[in-house]
């Protein structure tokens, strides 16, 4: 079998093209394949291909397109035989194949040969070696998916790996004295991509030796032109040597060897201009602070970011707007996702961290040899010991490297990740803690959302609902997107996402009984309930009530604020209102009407305690 994603998705067995149906379910395949062999969440699945916005029916249409895609992946599997490519995990759904199965895994390891052919001086063999990894591409990566964010970065990455295979090309072209197919190569390439700087060289150096010097020189000043008023930046150096080189008529500098040509930088990622509309609403500051990071390592400084927060406060996503930014810039952008199955003792570690070992491996070797590098290595509080060691070698070994790492944390990682942590700060880190949006970040989203104006109550009683957690915010939105321009008027009674109530069930399902059922007397008293009317419904002592709400803000629940903590028991909320409604969701008709009774005597009896405290 072979997958091919150079260009529309073909799944090939022997010389048979496979059938793989309507465009969802080719999109649900790529979305798969880009995960090299590890799992996905149906929930995952359903928010990345419908962009966030899943219909009420996305998850059963996943399981249908799940069950096609394995007949025609299996075809000859019998019903009583689990299936081997196309697997059930206990988080969702993976893929089990050999990397080498993907033409986009044979193509990288065919520019990555051919540019050790090149170091080696064997510039024919590196050049028959690149033209047989372009021979793959068919056209646009992942296009049967182009319309999916989920595919932004990683087609970026192709096509920008791509381009620099047409650019060693190119400079093997003229290695090799094919000058004629040296120029036209390179004119191409600076027609497509002028920002970049290595297929300028190639095209001056070109030029010189068919006996063109003025024109290379007029070529330089019309590149030189471009980035001032582009990018604001002046030539590199190795087009301000190119340049001197052909002024001086120095033909052996401008026959350099080729692994020169690696060392020319890519572009900067810039900085986005004043007034325009942000990708991450409510995330300016920290993705300005992740810019100016890529901007450093483009200079040769590297440096080193960690993103932490609470889950779905959008930690992946900050980092795959970043990691977008660089692709678009031409920067290698490899990913490390690290996963609970790659803990040592499970019976996928081995896989696991043989995986991420390799890429850290290849990155302390490798890092700078085509273009500035920006890691993203997302969940860190999952990896194992040795991994961390690994990161903490790439901090140590490449001080000064046109490298940046970009990790992504929980915000309550545990004691050995807390120590890695220090260490890296130690070193310059720069940790970046996301928190909940504000009400003015939630209204800005909403307005995108409703393409129109919205009211501040409304965007008042989504901050409530969603707590400012991006995840939830998105669920709120997606859920009651059928309610029209001002969908607001029926929040209150809108019943809870599919997602969050899956949430709001495996939260609940981590708490010993007496803890749940004071989560569920406290959902039934209000957002911010009293722990003190919590205790008196439930006949319990207060302190015995409060150790079990702290068990519930563990598992992110109920959220403690000491700011609106006057008294004992009152500075418990529930983190989002979609939550409580979740919770009073899991209650049966009879033990609501019992707990709210429960609450209401608890209310009458604190009242009449104050009322005769007043009057005496």
């Amino acid at each position: 079998m072979e997958f091919r994603l150079l260009g529309p998705l073909e799944v090939r067995r022997d010389s048979e093209v496979l059938g793989l149906g309507p465009p969802k379910r080719r999109a649900l395949l790529l979305r798969l394949l880009m995960e090299n062999g590890h799992s996905v969440g149906v929930e995952r699945l359903c928010d990345d291909l419908w962009n966030g916005r899943p219909p009420p029916g996305a998850v059963s249409s996943v399981h249908a397109h799940i069950s096609r895609l394995r007949t025609a992946l299996e075809p000859g599997r019998g019903r009583q035989k689990q299936p081997q490519v196309l697997r059930t995990t206990p988080t969702g759904y993976a893929l089990s194949f050999p990397p080498e199965l993907l033409d986009s895994v044979r193509f990288e390891r065919s520019v990555r040969q051919a540019q050790a052919l090149a170091d080696a001086g064997r510039a024919g063999e590196a050049l028959q070696e690149v033209e047989r990894g372009l021979a793959m591409w068919r056209g646009t990566p992942l296009v049967d998916a182009r319309d999916h964010h989920f595919v932004e970065g990683e087609s970026g990455r192709l096509q920008g790996l791509k381009l620099s295979a047409e650019e060693l090309r190119a400079a093997l072209l003229l290695q090799e004295d094919r000058i004629t197919e040296a120029i036209t190569s390179a004119e191409r390439l600076v027609e497509r991509e002028p920002l970049r700087e290595a297929p300028w060289v190639v095209l001056m150096r070109a030029l010189y030796f068919a006996g063109r010097p003025a024109e290379a020189l007029r070529r330089y000043e019309e590149v030189r032109a471009l980035l001032a008023r582009d990018l604001g930046l002046e030539p590199g150096p190795a087009l301000r040597e190119t340049q001197l080189a052909v002024l001086r008529h120095d033909s052996v500098s401008l026959r350099p060897p080729l692994r020169r040509a690696r060392l020319v930088p890519h572009g900067v990622p810039p900085e986005r201009p004043a007034g325009t509309r942000p990708h991450l609403p409510g995330r300016e500051r920290e993705l300005a602070r992740l810019s100016e990071l890529l901007r450093g390592a483009a200079t040769g400084r590297a440096g080193w970011a960690v993103v932490s927060g609470e889950p779905g406060v959008g930690k992946t996503r900050i980092a795959e707007e970043v990691a977008r930014q660089a692709s678009d810039a031409g920067w290698q952008v490899p990913r490390i996702r690290c996963a609970e199955d790659g803990r040592p003792g499970t019976r996928f570690a081995d896989e696991q961290l043989r995986l991420i070992q390799n890429q850290l491996r290849r990155l302390i070797e490798n890092v700078g040899g085509a273009g500035p590098t920006l890691c993203v290595v997302e969940d860190v509080h999952l990896a194992s010991d040795d991994v961390r060691g690994l990161l903490l070698a790439c901090a140590r070994k490449l001080p000064e490297a046109p490298l940046a790492v970009v990790c992504t944390v929980l915000d309550e990682p545990g004691p050995a990740t807390e120590r890695f942590l220090a260490e890296l700060a130690g070193r310059g880190a720069d940790v970046i803690p996301l928190a909940p949006l504000t009400e003015a970040a939630v209204r800005c989203v909403l307005s995108e959302v409703t393409s129109g104006p919205v009211s501040t109550d409304a965007a008042r009683r989504l901050h409530e609902l969603s707590g400012g957690n991006p995840f939830l915010l998105h669920q709120v939105l997606t859920h009651v997107r059928h309610l029209g321009p001002a969908p607001h008027a029926a929040w209150s009674r809108v019943s809870v996402p599919p997602a969050v109530r899956s949430v709001v069930r495996a939260r609940l399902a981590e708490l010993p009984s007496a803890a749940r059922q004071v989560v569920e007397r406290a959902a039934v008293i209000g957002d911010r309930p009293d722990m003190r009317l919590v205790a008196r419904a439930g006949r319990m002592p207060l302190e015995e009530v409060l150790g079990l709400a702290d068990q519930a803000v563990s598992v992110r629940l109920l959220a403690w604020s000491e700011a609106a903590s006057p008294c004992d028991g009152q500075g418990y909320g529930f983190a989002a209102g979609v939550l409580r409604h979740a919770v009073l969701g899991e209650l049966s008709p009879a033990r609501r009407r019992a707990l709210r009774a429960d609450a209401t005597t608890a209310r009458a009896v604190a009242t009449l305690r104050d009322g005769t405290r007043e009057g005496h």
